[in-house]
């Protein structure tokens, strides 16, 4: 389990390796028989909501898959990422053990890429307004690796002078020094739930923490409900005038979005009571930018109300369970994933996909079982 945890971020580096991605979901599939054989747990009484959710959309998602097999790749990158959800199921406490790996990756990425960037751009380093991704193949993927790292150094990384330096210096340029503007806004929201985190645990302030959340994800709600307001109204202008203020919520990006989305919806889109219900299929011609609109896309409503569901029973769990730190750490790495399906298909991107899904299996095993680990 330490290897996976280190290295699946070293994988995500390099991206061009695709075989790479290959070799870590045989892994996947690997351990997962091997800590079935090892513990033999009761499948009858283990199984919960979450786990039947989570089948659902796999098979909704074989469903769209049959109807155009040609996008095979895309199908064992979404369903490698359910495989990611038992697994926290099965190796909760083993993950736990070793979490230390996730913060010693962070650190090895987030250098290596620093570094790489010094060198690169020498004494115009505060110039950069484009990275063209660093190590990673864009500046979205390499901002995202970034705010990622950030989590796990600060969830799980020992205090250190070190540790300071790149979560409040070296972090927060690699992001806010990028072409990743929505990236900049997930980095800030995701700073002020670590600094809740703190609050709770070292103040116990408990509820406050749950209400500042609370407000946070419902903020971020309506404004993912906002952006997507004209894709089926017609009319960007309104919306459009909102992201006029800076680098960071460009009308450039946004009117390209919004040409890009329409564009694909236009040639094709769900159509008659079933193809609402229950999607088209994972092809969509066009690369289709956007977990949200894929998802619906494919899925249909039925499908986005299973995922709604699991985000939905993944959070109480969560809330419910002793183990903070776990709950913390879904809730930043959900903030993470979604905020970025805003522009991009997180679930398609094993970078991005992966860990989420992880936790979300951990805090669904965590629910009952105590005491917890801090």
């Amino acid at each position: 389990m330490t290897f996976f945890l280190f290295f699946k971020q070293i994988v995500d580096m390099l991206y061009s390796l695709k075989w790479l991605d290959i070799v870590m979901v045989l892994l996947v599939v690997m351990m997962l028989f091997y800590q079935y054989k090892l513990t033999r747990p009761d499948l009858k009484s283990m199984i919960c909501s979450a786990d039947i959710i989570v089948a659902c959309l796999a098979v909704l998602v074989t469903a769209s898959f049959i109807r155009d097999v040609s996008m095979y790749i895309t199908y064992i990158k979404v369903m490698s990422a359910f495989l990611l959800y038992f697994m926290g199921r099965l190796y909760y406490e083993r993950i736990l053990e070793c979490s230390a790996a996730l913060a010693t990756a962070a650190y090895f990425v987030i250098c290596l890429n620093f570094f790489h960037r010094i060198f690169t751009y020498g004494i115009s380093l505060f110039s950069v307004d484009n990275a063209f991704g660093d190590f990673y193949a864009n500046d979205t993927e390499m901002a995202f690796a970034m705010i990622l790292g950030f989590i796990f150094i600060g969830m799980f990384a020992r205090k250190s002078l070190f540790k300071l330096f790149t979560m409040i210096l070296v972090c927060p340029y690699m992001v806010i020094f990028s072409d990743a503007g929505i990236q900049m806004v997930l980095f800030a929201v995701i700073f002020v739930v670590m600094l809740m985190y703190i609050l709770e645990v070292a103040l116990n302030q408990k509820r406050l923490a749950m209400v500042g959340l609370g407000l946070i994800i419902v903020s971020l709600l309506a404004v993912v409900v906002l952006v997507y307001i004209p894709v089926f109204s017609g009319d960007s202008s309104r919306i459009q005038s909102a992201f006029g203020w800076s680098r960071i919520l460009s009308v450039s990006h946004m009117d390209f979005r919004y040409n890009e989305w329409n564009a694909i919806l236009d040639q094709s889109r769900p159509t008659g009571l079933f193809e609402n219900l229950f999607g088209l299929s994972l092809n969509t011609g066009a690369l289709l930018r956007s977990l949200y609109l894929k998802a619906y896309y494919s899925l249909g409503i039925v499908g986005m109300v299973f995922s709604l569901a699991l985000i939905v029973r993944t959070f109480i769990a969560a809330y419910k369970g002793e183990d903070r730190k776990s709950f913390y750490v879904t809730v930043m790495t959900a903030i993470l994933v979604l905020g970025s399906g805003v522009t991009v298909n997180s679930m398609e991107i094993l970078q991005m996909s992966w860990f989420i899904m992880l936790f979300a299996g951990m805090v669904i095993s965590a629910e009952k079982m105590s005491p917890a680990r801090q």
